[in-house]
């Protein structure tokens, strides 16, 4: 299955994990460039009101064809329990081109469960999983064993679809989520 892992991350945390994702699945990994600077307390201040509010911002293009792939995971950090606003531009702008997608965030606390819904709403995909962590989840030594679930999970939905066509993983029933 042919992998694209796309991430957005202010810290470093996403970034992180979408590392370890793509590792997993043996897919390449693209980060989301932000045009808007987000350094400092007033990045941050406007990072969460931006999320709130559901605005897009500016992004630079990336190299990669979402349509080249059969599953695109994409990542970000949730922000005032919203979406961040570079992932929501890029899946609002891509979503046409997105095959199969997985999700998965990091977080303070709280917020996955609402950021995954807003990540469905914007690209129009039903997630095959959803993957969320918390900081301390991310600095924790279980974390290897979380994403190599999450990894297995991806991929024996995709053996799934290889034997009974894409209608059993594309069957109107919530998503599975790791907690």
């Amino acid at each position: 299955m042919k992998t694209l892992v796309v991430c957005y991350s202010r810290t470093g945390h996403t970034r992180m994990l979408a590392g370890q994702i793509a590792v997993g699945m043996n897919a390449e990994i693209e980060e989301i460039t932000d045009r808007v600077t987000r350094r400092g307390l007033l990045g941050y201040l406007r990072s969460g009101k931006e999320a709130w509010l559901r605005r897009r911002t500016k992004i630079l293009p990336l190299r990669n064809d979402a349509s080249a792939f059969d599953l695109v995971i994409v990542g970000g950090p949730v922000w005032s329990a919203s979406l961040s606003s570079p992932v929501r531009t890029y899946l609002e702008d891509h979503a046409a081109a997105l095959p199969q997608v997985a999700f998965f965030c990091t977080m303070g606390r709280v917020g996955s469960d609402r950021v995954f819904r807003q990540m469905q709403d914007a690209c129009g995909r039903r997630p095959l999983a959803t993957f969320a962590r918390t900081e301390r989840q991310l600095a924790s030594p279980a974390l290897p064993r979380a994403v190599e679930t999450f990894v297995s999970q991806l991929h024996a939905t995709h053996l799934l679809d290889a034997v009974y066509g894409r209608a059993a993983t594309h069957a109107p029933v919530a998503p599975s989520r790791i907690s």
